[in-house]
């Protein structure tokens, strides 16, 4: 599995075994912080695409993870509890508190001030399209958290389900490996040839229950690093707030209304915040072109980015690895131009040209991302449905094992029924699991335009 969380899946490890609100709940202690109280997430517009959600059953309850303790908290909770205490989003508003005093500063200039400097009028515009940025800088960091959150708290799940697998594996196993040992010692020698059941065959057995208890233990310690994940979005210590997840199995979404990759993409760029950035990017440097016009005197001239660093914006890099990634453009303007007020108007318009290039590339990487998305979610859903058949296909056969093991003479049969089996569950919970990440990202590739109705969200 990708990112943070690394918990194997049975199917990949077997090769010769089987496999807003208050947070204070009733049971939060009395030393645990208050969080403040958060808006509800806002519902789906109307007309955009909402998935529903209908709930797998209960799994067999498992040991807790290390740290889980205190209240439950639900999706939604989680969301709400990250957005209102991450401190990067707190930096992006502490910028646009900044941003917008330097407005109100500019806008208390009155005509009289034009007199010394000219450019005051331009000035005010550009400060204008400040705040638009800024604006939806937030917006965009507001979004990825949200995608962030869904993706630990849902990957917790998943690995708890993946450790209930293993664990009721390694117990089944248990039992028959006891009853193959039994059967060796006391079975006469003609049964043990006709019933093929030999010394390899107890071995083989025995090496499918290593490997069960080694993805017991990736499973565990994939679910810690997802809570440990979870708790760095939400800003919570698990010694002075400690949580549990509520969700105890990952819940199947069933899709309501058609997705097309042209409806993703449109709505990416009719909704992506990073276009608005770069547009207002594209303003701001245009603008720069007729402060500098106004002002014939003068051989050295402060640009609008002398009073912002336009190189701490966050631009993508390039990755040519296995999963191609495009990079951004960095946008350029010196925080003074000297020369002639016509040197300095040149270079400005030059700047303002690197701009566009700057937009241009920024649409290009959202088309590509929001289309990629729906690659990943159109293969996601596919893989789901073949995993669904799969497992079914595989319960059946279990349970034909079953009926023809007799006492021992088919243990062996019944152990590679019940790997199958396992290998064809593990499957399925990664293909839900992976279902759910891909619903997340066309989230937030859409900006909301497609609103996934995950539980208690």
């Amino acid at each position: 599995m990708n990112g943070l969380v690394r918990t194997h899946t049975l199917a990949v490890r077997l090769a010769a075994g089987f496999l807003p609100l208050t947070v204070m709940l009733g049971a939060a202690s009395a030393r645990q912080p208050v969080l403040p109280t958060v808006p509800q997430p806002v519902p789906a517009p109307r007309g955009h695409a909402v998935l529903a959600q209908v709930p797998l059953p209960a799994p067999v309850p498992v040991e807790a993870a290390r740290g889980e303790a205190g209240p439950e908290l639900s999706l939604g909770e989680c969301v709400s509890i990250a957005l209102a205490r991450q401190p990067s989003l707190r930096a992006v508003l502490e910028s646009t508190a900044a941003v917008e005093i330097g407005y109100k500063s500019l806008s208390n200039f009155g005509t009289a001030a034009t007199l010394f400097s000219p450019d005051v009028d331009v000035r005010k515009q550009q400060a204008k399209r400040g705040l638009m940025a800024t604006s939806a800088e937030y917006q965009k960091l507001h979004n990825e958290i949200v995608q962030d959150v869904t993706r630990m708290y849902y990957t917790a799940v998943y690995a708890k389900q993946q450790q209930e697998l293993a664990n009721r594996v390694v117990l089944r196993l248990d039992n028959l490996i006891e009853i193959g040992r039994e059967y060796l010692k006391t079975a006469p020698a003609a049964e043990l040839k006709e019933s093929g059941f030999n010394t390899l065959s107890l071995q083989m057995m025995e090496n499918g229950l290593y490997e069960a208890r080694k993805l017991q233990v990736d499973a565990r310690i994939g679910r810690e690093r997802a809570l440990a994940g979870l708790r760095e979005l939400m800003a919570v210590d698990a010694r002075t707030f400690p949580f549990r997840i509520k969700d105890q199995a990952l819940p199947v979404m069933v899709q309501e209304v058609p997705l097309s990759m042209d409806r993703v993409v449109e709505l990416a760029l009719e909704r992506r915040p990073e276009l608005v950035l770069a547009a207002a990017g594209v303003d701001a440097f245009r603008l720069e072109v007729y402060a500098q016009g106004k002002i014939p005197f003068k051989r050295a001239t402060r640009t609008f980015v002398s009073g912002a660093d336009i190189h701490a914006k966050e631009i993508p890099a390039t990755n040519r690895g296995a999963d191609y990634r495009p990079g951004g453009i960095i946008p350029e303007m010196p925080p003074q131009l000297v020369g002639s007020k016509f040197d300095r108007v040149c270079k400005a318009m030059a700047f303002a040209q690197r701009a566009e290039a700057v937009y241009d590339k920024a649409r290009n990487v959202i088309m590509l991302e929001a289309e990629s998305a729906y690659l990943d979610f159109d293969q996601a859903a596919r893989r789901l449905e073949i995993s669904t058949e799969q497992f079914a296909l595989s319960k059946r056969m279990q349970e034909q094992a079953r009926a023809v093991a007799e006492f021992t003479k088919a243990k062996d049969r019944l152990v590679l029924a019940e790997m199958d089996a396992s290998r064809a569950q593990s499957a399925y919970f990664e293909s839900v699991h992976r279902y759910l990440l891909a619903l997340a990202a066309l989230e937030r590739v859409t900006a909301g335009g497609i609103w996934p109705k995950f539980p208690d969200r």
